[in-house]
């Protein structure tokens, strides 16, 4: 509960956007004992990768103005990350091989590419306070003590929903602040 508390007063302190995502994929992957993560936020009819880190692979992109080399997600209901966000649910998934629901084309061609295994996955949308939806939060293998790939425990869900309101409501205001220093330009 601390470091709940301790991520909220982080994210709302800062003020930089690129840090604040770096922060915020941060925060909720160690919260979450997970290898990977990718923060997408939304442009249009579509979700652009913003950061994305996976330790495993040692692949840290993002953070620092560039987003990372990867295509944009089309807003359709089969991509499990734009599900997220158009419907404004969080979506666990035990084992991306064995789950119909979703086209996971893109994460399979990614461990297929790289080597990597993707097994578990958490997916959290991000909502300002006017309810519009800004990003998501995709969270990847759940690790135990052992560091053996898990599913994401269900109460998980409930703390990176609160961590992601948050989350949002941050990158909108400093949106506003960007738009009036603009304004003053």
């Amino acid at each position: 509960m601390k470091r709940i508390l301790e991520i909220g007063v982080q994210l709302s302190a800062e003020r930089d956007l690129n840090r604040l995502l770096e922060e915020l994929l941060s925060c909720v992957m160690e919260l979450a004992h997970c290898d990977a993560g990718t923060l997408y936020l939304r442009d249009g009819d579509v979700l652009r990768f913003k950061i994305m880190h996976n330790h495993t692979m040692h692949t840290y992109a993002g953070g620092d103005g560039q987003d990372p080399d990867l295509p944009p997600v089309a807003l359709r209901r089969e991509n499990v990350c734009a599900l997220s966000l158009l419907e404004d649910r969080t979506i666990r998934i035990e084992d991306v091989r064995h789950c119909a629901d979703y086209d996971f084309s893109g994460p399979i061609e990614y461990d297929r590419r790289t080597g990597y295994y993707t097994k578990s996955m958490l997916v959290v949308p991000m909502r300002n306070r006017n309810g519009e939806g800004l990003g998501v939060i995709q969270l990847i293998n759940a690790l135990n003590e052992d560091g053996e790939i898990v599913s994401f425990p269900e109460d998980m869900m409930l703390v990176l929903e609160s961590i992601a309101s948050q989350a949002a409501i941050t990158i909108q205001n400093v949106r506003y602040i960007e738009e009036i220093k603009e304004q003053f330009r």
